[in-house]
Parts: structure tokens; sequence; C-alpha cells
């Protein structure tokens, strides 16, 4: 599976995310398909400006509570699921997961493997 499939994938799946996230559940997602290649965050980044450009996803920006700061979000179109591929379980589950974030996860389970 090639980047760009794989951070659609990974978008499909999650309602709305800023790049952090959507790196995080990439990340996560590489590990447990054991893809040995290094993705670094500016290929990730690269894949969600290209998907944005050809319609797969929505950039909003989206300003914080005390109002000092925007951040970039995107959301997933209808038409992402022609792109998307099948993830494994563990990152559907990691979706559903209300106060644990994609990075607090990463580094809870897999940094310690290396």
């Amino acid at each position: 599976m090639d980047i760009k499939k794989l951070v659609a994938s990974v978008a499909s799946v999650l309602t709305n995310a800023d790049i952090h996230t959507i790196y995080s559940m990439v990340i996560i997602a590489k590990e447990e398909m054991r893809i040995k290649t290094d993705i670094p965050i500016t290929t990730v980044e690269e894949a969600v400006r290209q998907l944005v450009e050809e319609g797969y996803l929505v950039e909003y920006e989206e300003t914080s509570l005390d109002l000092s700061k925007k951040e970039k979000k995107y959301i997933a179109t209808e038409k992402i699921r022609q792109l998307a591929e099948q993830l494994p379980p563990k990152i559907l589950q990691l979706t559903k997961m209300k106060y644990i974030t994609p990075s607090f996860y990463y580094l809870l389970n897999y940094t310690q493997r290396k």
C-alpha cells in the first residue's frame, strides 16, 4: 500500500482530524501492518495536501477556545471511499476511544518495541 492510500484509509475512518492525529494513526497503522518504511510527517502532510486538492478531503480551520490560534483540520468526503482500503481492526478500535489520543496510544504501546 502506498503512502497516499494509507493516509486516505486512515482519514476515511476519522470523523475530523488535524495533521498530527492523522500522522499518529498512519504510524500506528504502519506498525500494525508491519510496513518497514520510515514515514516522516512531511510525507503525510504532502499526501494530505494532494488528497485535499483532489477532493478526497476538505480542509477547514478551527479556532481554539481562547481564540489565540487556528488549527487546520480535515474531513473525509464520500469520494475517499474509492481510494481507501481496509485497515487493521486495532485502528478502528482506536478511532472509537474517547479519552486517549492516537499520539498517546502510540507512545504507550509502540515506542518501547524499538
